[in-house]
């Protein structure tokens, strides 16, 4: 994924210093349920006597059954996560359709498991994931927030991890969440429904890497996308013809 420069900066050996084995304890920890047992959640549920199906729930702007909760998250555009401040993966929005391909996927058994456990040990992963926890539990720099895009070479996608910081009534770090969903529908969207294109920006100085394999000049994937050159571009110019027949009490 492509990081934000001032994440670049940050000192390796403190976010490394990140325990990603939710060994610790916070302040709502179920205890005495092992984090990485494939059945936690119905364990750390019957321990806790959680409320389950029809059983309300009192919200701070609403009331809402566990099932009403559900049914609407299952149906939240994007994918969400949340892990608590303990480095523990304790929710997802699990999609309608168990066969829907996940941008990001989780499990259901993957529920309670440490950080370390959730992301594979290979290559970067699990230092560029403690470098984000470090950086949103420290608020380095003042940021609350980390946008990370990943490159995939196709300007007919562009795939958003928005990790967020949470924080409790007195601003305490209470975990994060994360949001995944693909820009591009949404961009799509927005220019027919208002009349604009997408340009390209001569002066651009990033976005090579999303345009790899949509210029038909490419080094690779040049059968890929022959005409997207034309279709696709980074920068939004307005466009309003004559004859548009959308968005006129939008000009």
């Amino acid at each position: 994924m492509a990081e934000p420069n001032w994440l670049k900066k940050m000192a390796e050996k403190e976010y490394l210093a990140e325990n990603f084995t939710a060994a610790g304890k916070s302040r709502y920890t179920v205890s005495d349920v092992a984090p990485d047992d494939p059945d936690w959640l119905e364990q750390a549920a019957a321990k806790t006597h959680a409320a389950s199906g029809d059983d309300y729930v009192k919200l701070d702007s609403g009331l809402l059954t566990v099932n009403q909760i559900n049914w609407m998250l299952r149906n939240t555009i994007g994918e969400l996560t949340f892990v608590d401040d303990n480095n523990q993966f304790l929710w997802y929005n699990r999609p309608v359709d168990p066969a829907t391909k996940m941008k990001a996927k989780r499990t259901p058994d993957q529920v309670g498991s440490s950080m370390g456990q959730v992301h594979p040990d290979v290559r970067d992963v699990i230092p560029e994931a403690k470098k984000v926890v470090h950086a949103l539990r420290t608020k380095q720099d003042g940021h609350d927030e980390v946008y990370m895009p990943v490159p995939t070479g196709n300007l007919h996608q562009l795939v958003l991890h928005y990790y967020k910081r949470v924080e409790d009534d007195e601003g305490n770090y209470a975990g994060i969440y994360e949001w995944v969903q693909d820009l591009y529908p949404l961009v799509k969207y927005f220019c027919e429904t208002t009349g604009q294109k997408l340009v390209n920006d001569p002066d651009a100085v990033t976005g090579a890497t999303y345009r790899r394999n949509s210029s038909p000049d490419a080094a690779t994937g040049a059968s890929t996308k022959a005409a997207a050159e034309k279709e696709e571009q980074p920068t939004v110019k307005e466009k309003v013809p004559d004859d548009a027949t959308t968005s006129a009490s939008l000009k």
